[in-house]
């Protein structure tokens, strides 16, 4: 029952105030349906892209031959140590290099209106109106904001092409660098066969020693052996330049490459000259078949010039504004300028009913008040 008379006693007050209340809703409204019109409109333009699936030289030589089995566990050497593929595409487009293409392109210091030209508030403000994102489904989104639609839509579509060169350009460079580490290989391997070969025919010429078929088969056992070693090293060289240093894969091969390092150690050293020298000739044979088919492939891949991205959508000039939503602005200033305006009206209420033996303070505060009230007509 005493909640009754107290609930009375609010709403006494509230409309004791009503003009109080009423007057500065509708100042807020008003003067908030002006400043929503006045704001200039803003438009977002999309453009969609899907990565491709990245280049692996060792899947397409799967079928060259039994030494490149085992291989499969290079078959993500891009996205390994990275949580996704999509986070260098995300670094190229936030580059100082990309928003400066984009800004001269558009001379967006002079659409910006950045009084001193200045490149570094250019940016910021560009960066401001942009937005990079990778969907659920694995596509890449690209979104600007600007307050003509042609050149929104116009701009994404140029992040797009500035995307595309820049990616291309840096995976160029990292298969020219597989590559030219291949052929060096490739090179070297040559060389050390064509001096095995030479010093096993002088070396038969002047001893007349032959090889018999049990020693064949030895040596071609402590080939394959060391031709393994030589493919695990070029596996750990590609990896080390595309994968971070603790990638559990590139741990796993550095101690494969270790334990193979200590069986070969193990290997007795064989006293007649003719057995080494077939040995090392067959090393190198085994070596070299590992490589070549592999030094063709980098070679294939490096004069690929295909676009990095696919573009699924490209960006259109929007046909409505994205922002200001001037509804939104309306309601929420509106319901703020109501709901202060009843806490204001309680709170001046209890000041009003301050005893008379009160603070100087707290006196002009009363003043105060009453002349509000006054004004207001309460």
């Amino acid at each position: 029952m005493s909640q009754e008379p107290n609930m009375i006693q609010y709403l006494s007050i509230l409309l004791r105030w009503k003009r109080f209340i009423i007057i500065n809703f509708i100042i807020v409204f008003l003067l908030s349906v002006i400043v929503s019109f006045i704001i200039p409109k803003w438009y977002k333009s999309t453009a969609s892209l899907l990565p491709p699936k990245q280049p692996d030289i060792f899947n397409s030589l799967s079928a060259s031959g039994s030494i490149l089995k085992g291989l499969g566990g290079l078959g993500k050497l891009s996205g390994l140590g990275q949580k996704s593929s999509a986070y260098n595409y995300f670094a190229i487009l936030h580059s100082r290099t990309t928003m400066e293409n984009v800004i001269r392109k558009f001379d967006l210091i002079s659409v910006y209106d950045i009084s001193d030209s200045s490149m570094e508030k250019t940016i910021k403000e560009l960066d401001g109106n942009v937005a990079f994102e990778e969907q659920t489904d694995d596509n890449i989104t690209i979104e600007v904001y600007d307050k003509d639609p042609i050149r929104a839509a116009n701009m994404a579509n140029y992040f797009v092409d500035v995307l595309n060169e820049v990616s291309t350009r840096l995976g160029t460079q990292e298969v020219r660098s597989n590559r030219e580490f291949i052929e060096s290989r490739v090179s070297e391997t040559q060389d050390s066969l064509r001096q095995t070969e030479e010093a096993l025919r002088e070396y038969q010429e002047h001893s007349g020693m032959i090889i018999t078929p049990d020693q064949t088969t030895s040596a071609d056992a402590m080939a394959s052996l060391y031709a393994s070693k030589a493919k695990m090293e070029v596996e750990v060289a590609i990896m080390e330049h595309n994968v971070i240093a603790d990638n559990p894969t590139l741990v796993q091969k550095k101690l494969e490459l270790l334990e193979l390092n200590k069986k070969i150690s193990t290997i007795p050293q064989i006293g007649l000259k003719s057995f080494r020298l077939y040995r090392d000739v067959a090393i190198q044979q085994k070596i070299l078949e590992f490589l070549i088919p592999i030094y063709e492939q980098a070679r294939i891949e490096e004069q690929k010039d295909l676009p990095v991205l696919l573009v699924l959508d490209k960006a259109v000039p929007a046909e409505r504004k994205s922002k200001p939503q001037r509804v939104l602005i309306i309601v929420l200033a509106s319901f703020l300028a109501l709901t202060v305006s009843i806490l204001l009206v309680f709170i001046m209420h209890g000041l009003k009913k301050l005893d008379k033996d009160i603070s100087p303070l707290a006196r002009k505060i009363q003043e105060l008040v009453n002349k509000i009230a006054f004004l207001y007509k309460v």
